[in-house]
């Protein structure tokens, strides 16, 4: 008989998000909830239900960040570890507030011009495909529009359309993030089973404002260079803008799901 990941096998997540829009999403929902921070990286812990809920935030591209979880595995334990946020789409057939449920991720760290990627498989025990076939069985049977495809992993945000159309015909890939990746690897060290749910943020053929300016080195973003960024390219602000508000609501909409499988 084919063992199934069920809520009392994960009595305790851990959801890792990147930005503060993200984590005050994933934390909304928990009951008795404290908010505590190491090593400049935030944590929160709460209940849902009779399951113990961790979120941890890494900031923008996970500075150190793969560091303090490696400390952060030894000290605590978990059933399982998802990394749930928002993605930009390299594929035109995804849209905002679409769902995606990583198969693998890649490594393309470097140049655009220059990526080499290292593939990291994310199946790789059995808990772990039980539990991204359970997280896609929920996702689905709760009507929502979710996507299983390739992740790829970047040290920038790729805000021009042409670059995100390139990336994702050469490598296969369906959407890209700044954080995956190395989470993935830190839970795989551990043998604790990690999946990657995702949200649409901006589609593969829009462009965005150049929000790598407003990045601070700690991961954070800095309001006034956002505010600038965002003045630069008005057309694709404005677009970003009108986006966020239903784009959030998809990913209260997952997570609500992510946190019952």
């Amino acid at each position: 008989m084919t063992e199934h990941t069920n809520s009392s096998k994960l009595a305790r997540l851990c959801l890792v998000t990147a930005v503060e829009v993200e984590f005050k999403t994933a934390t909304a929902s928990l009951a008795e909830k404290t908010i505590s921070a190491e090593s400049n990286f935030k944590i929160c812990r709460g209940m849902v239900s009779d399951r113990t809920i961790t979120v941890l935030q890494c900031g923008i591209g996970a500075r150190g960040f793969a560091d303090w979880l490696t400390q952060h595995l030894t000290e605590n334990r978990y059933d399982a570890l998802i990394v749930a946020g928002l993605a930009g789409a390299l594929d035109p057939r995804l849209k905002t507030g679409d769902a995606i449920v990583y198969d693998h991720c890649l490594d393309a760290r470097g140049a655009i011009e220059e990526l080499t990627p290292t593939d990291l498989p994310i199946q790789h025990s059995h808990r772990q495909a039980e539990l991204i076939r359970t997280l896609l069985d929920a996702l689905r049977e709760s009507a929502l529009n979710c996507v299983y495809g390739s992740g790829i992993t970047v040290n920038h945000v790729v805000v021009n359309a042409q670059d995100k159309l390139w990336m994702g015909q050469q490598h296969q890939a369906v959407a890209v993030d700044m954080e995956s990746f190395d989470v993935l690897q830190v839970a795989a060290k551990f043998g604790i089973p990690a999946a990657v749910v995702r949200v649409i943020s901006d589609e593969a053929e829009h462009d965005l404002p150049d929000f790598n300016s407003a990045a601070e080195p700690d991961g954070t973003v800095n309001p006034r260079r956002m505010a600038a960024a965002m003045l630069q390219r008005p057309v694709a602000s404005a677009r970003f803008l009108r986006n966020l508000k239903p784009v959030l609501a998809a990913l209260r909409n997952v997570l609500e799901v992510v946190v019952r499988v």
